[in-house]
Formats: C-alpha cells, sequence, structure tokens
C-alpha cells in the first residue's frame, strides 16, 4: 500500500514508515504539494495510487462523498482521530506504529474506501 500523509502529519512520520519499508510521501515534504486545497491533495494520491492518512476528518469525508458521487473513487483515505491519537508526545510513534501494523494485517483501505485508524491494541483480530 502507498500512502500520502495530509498536511497535518509530518514528515518524521512518513521518514520512520520508510523506515519500516512502507511507501510513504508527506504533503510537508513536497513542495509542490504543500497548501494545495484538500481535494487536489486526494486527487494527487488518486493519481499516484496512495491513500491519504489525515486528522481531517469533516473535509475528507466530505470529498470521500462526493468522490462517489462521481463516480470517481480515491485510492482510500485512512481517518486519524484525535480520540483516538491524541495529539501529545506519544503521537509519532503511536500513529506509526498503528499505520504499520493495519499495513501488516492488509487493513489499509482498498480504492474508494475509509478506514478509521485504531491504535495498536485496538485493531481487529
Amino acid at each position: 500500500m502507498r500512502l500520502l500523509l495530509d498536511e497535518m502529519i509530518g514528515p518524521r512520520v512518513a521518514q520512520e514508515l520508510r523506515n519500516r519499508g512502507l511507501d510513504v510521501v508527506a504533503v510537508a515534504e513536497r513542495t509542490d504539494l504543500r497548501a494545495l486545497p484538500d481535494d487536489a491533495v486526494l486527487g494527487f494520491a488518486r493519481d499516484e495510487g496512495r491513500a491519504v492518512v489525515t486528522r481531517n476528518i469533516g473535509d475528507f469525508a466530505r470529498l470521500h462523498l462526493q468522490s462517489l458521487a462521481e463516480g470517481r473513487p480515491h485510492a482510500g483515505i485512512v481517518m486519524v482521530t484525535m480520540q483516538a491519537f491524541p495529539q501529545n508526545r506519544g503521537f509519532v510513534g503511536a500513529l506509526v506504529t498503528a499505520l504499520a501494523a493495519a499495513e501488516e494485517e492488509s487493513l489499509l483501505p482498498h480504492p474508494g474506501e475509509v478506514i478509521y485508524l485504531k491504535p495498536v491494541g485496538d485493531q481487529p483480530a
């Protein structure tokens, strides 16, 4: 699975995931992607075959429904909620661990799907 980390998720997460063998790009690492509107980020991800990982639940939920209505499925969206992944000192480690585990267990979304990421220990068996 190829991932694109939305601008709200920093490049440190991308680097740690790449260290674990995942194909990950962070919007914050790419000057051509920074400050793009969310629909453009989702379009880039679709064109690249990358699922978007985002904390921007409201906007990407709307874009998901819009893509379905238009018959143009995105490459997948991974929603990262504040409740599941609070923004604290453990955020990066918890997110990296959860994304790596979801990839390993084939829990990341398929094209046109949305998942809400759960911390390790909360993943379904």
